[in-house]
């Protein structure tokens, strides 16, 4: 045991002189901490707290809808040049259903033009399903039935809804120009006569169902997981870097000869090689520590889970990253070409987990390739606790034992063949 502590304190040693970990240790967890207290900048209004039933409000045209509207729907971003009751009757009309998510951007003082080259950018920045354009002119084109003067659809998803979605709102706009050919009533009166009739018809409401595999979340929660996306990718790199520094150790002792003199003193290769694996958990540990230390400086704990929660979430992840690098490096052998290898996992890694942009639009392979990333089960892990889901304690933990399990058989491995060809 002495032996051992010896070990670990020469280890500290070692680590404390080298100004790449020291940079590593403490700057993740302050980024991770700035961009966890980062809020969208595209506002949204909300006339109640996790109303799905609601049009949301966008300050203006550039805002995009993806950040505003509920993914779990058909995002619709409007761009209403109309501002009429009639066209705010469709509009809530659509969000009834509870499969579509509207958001309107008021464009009455823009021209036509202005906005459809907003469209065409919108088009592929934005992940709005449906894009459309409410012309000043909306309640003379519906109720005259020349919907080209009305409105302009520009479906920008293969979102299977779309075809629904279309049908819904033709058939809505026909209603009202039958009513209209049929009543001589106008825009005002027809929206009058229709919430009259809406007031005397039963109410119904709409009730969201999720399973394990789809998780109902508002845009709140959302915003929250993108940013706790974020986070993972800023944190991991740290954790990646450290354990690569404790590689370092390994490489720098073999290279003196200090690792042969460790092994002529009788410490078996088992003790010296556990002493490395104590220091990657302890720089797992003191990562998350100083994490914890930055979020309670800043105030920053809204982040849709309890903090403690989050924090154990950091802890394993970051042990499984630390242990992966860590492998890597006595493996390669070489502190150069171990750093660019594990930049080069934790790049790919964060694309295909997820983290920087969702992968439901993308194939069934790279989707079933996301699952062996360990970033995506813990950002489908943060999706469960906003839910209030507590059987994720247990699933993080048998996670972590696997891919533990998988990196400490396949480094044995790897060892024994590497000694072989020496």
């Amino acid at each position: 045991m002495r032996t051992f502590l010896t070990l670990l304190k020469m280890n500290i040693r070692l680590l404390l002189r080298n100004k790449g970990f020291l940079f590593f240790l403490c700057v993740t967890p302050i980024v991770s901490t700035i961009i966890l207290g980062l809020k969208t900048g595209d506002s949204v209004n909300f006339e109640e707290e996790g109303a799905r039933s609601r049009i949301l409000e966008l300050k203006d045209i550039t805002a995009r809808a993806v950040y505003a509207g509920d993914t779990t729907a058909l995002i619709v971003k409007v761009y209403d040049a109309s501002g009429t009751e009639l066209s705010e009757y469709v509009l809530e009309e659509l969000t009834k259903s509870g499969m579509y998510s509207v958001c309107r951007a008021d464009v009455s003082g823009m021209a036509g033009e202005a906005v459809t080259e907003q469209a065409k950018k919108d088009a592929f920045d934005d992940r709005a399903g449906v894009l459309l354009y409410l012309k000043p002119d909306f309640d003379r084109g519906v109720l005259e039935g020349n919907l080209e003067e009305a409105l302009l659809t520009y479906m920008v998803s293969e979102d299977e809804r779309l075809e629904l979605f279309d049908e819904e709102l033709t058939e809505e706009l026909s209603q009202l120009h039958s009513l209209s050919a049929s009543t001589g009533m106008d825009a005002e009166e027809i929206t009058e006569f229709l919430k009259e009739m809406e007031e005397q018809m039963p109410k119904k409401e709409v009730v969201s169902l999720s399973g394990k595999k789809d998780i109902a979340l508002t845009a709140e929660q959302t915003a929250c997981r993108d940013r706790i996306g974020y986070a993972f990718a800023i944190i991991t790199l740290g954790f990646l870097f450290c354990g690569v520094c404790v590689a370092h150790t390994v490489i720098e002792e073999q290279e003196n000869k200090v690792y042969t003199r460790i092994m002529l003193s009788g410490i078996g290769r088992q003790t010296y090689l556990g002493a490395k694996l104590v220091m990657a958990l302890m720089i797992s540990v003191l990562q998350t520590v100083i994490l914890g230390i930055c979020l309670f400086v800043a105030g920053n704990t809204d982040f849709g889970m309890n903090q403690f929660a989050f924090l154990m979430l950091i802890f394993l992840l970051g042990l499984i990253f630390s242990m992966v690098s860590l492998s890597m490096g006595i493996l390669i052998g070489d502190v150069m070409s171990a750093n660019y290898a594990v930049f080069a996992l934790w790049s790919i890694s964060a694309l295909l987990a997820g983290l920087y942009f969702p992968l439901d639009s993308t194939s069934a392979i790279l989707k079933a390739i996301s699952y062996l990333m360990p970033q995506k089960w813990f950002l489908r892990a943060a999706e469960l606790l906003f839910v209030g889901d507590k059987s994720v304690y247990s699933m993080v933990i048998c996670i972590t034992a696997a891919y533990l399990i998988v990196i400490l058989s396949v480094s044995g491995v790897g060892l024994k063949i590497k000694r072989v060809d020496a």
